[in-house]
């Protein structure tokens, strides 16, 4: 007795390997839609700049701990004085420029030296 299983399978599989032997490769180059993307897709917000410099520094006239955090690019600094207290940030119009908050803050010097003038209290020089 033959078994008609046999030749049916092969013919199944033959038809099988027959199926995956078309290839169809498509590329798509779509450059310009790409770049009109990246182009298109603008920041929601700025990124705050990289810290420069983070120091301590002992004021003269009160002796006071002012904690005091440089920003790159010189426009921007955070200054806490005293220490404890809540964190300040002053921006400068354009680098070089004394660092301005509103209340009265201004901080102009470098992370060695600033001088420092808080809101009711008269200006101070503060070393690190």
């Amino acid at each position: 007795m033959k078994t008609p299983l046999l030749p049916a399978t092969a013919v199944a599989l033959l038809a099988l390997t027959a199926c995956q032997s078309k290839t169809s490769s498509t590329t798509v180059e779509n450059s310009t839609t790409v770049e009109n993307k990246t182009v298109a897709a603008k920041p929601k917000f700025e990124l705050p700049p990289a810290i420069k410099a983070e120091v301590s520094m002992r004021c003269h006239g009160d002796n006071t701990l002012a904690h005091v955090t440089f920003f790159e690019g010189d426009k921007q600094l955070t200054v806490s004085a005293p220490a404890d207290a809540a964190p300040v940030v002053l921006k400068a119009p354009e680098a070089g420029k004394p660092y301005v908050a509103d209340g009265g803050w201004e901080v102009s010097g470098t992370p060695k030296s600033i001088k420092l003038t808080a809101p009711g209290k008269p200006a101070q020089t503060c070393d690190a």
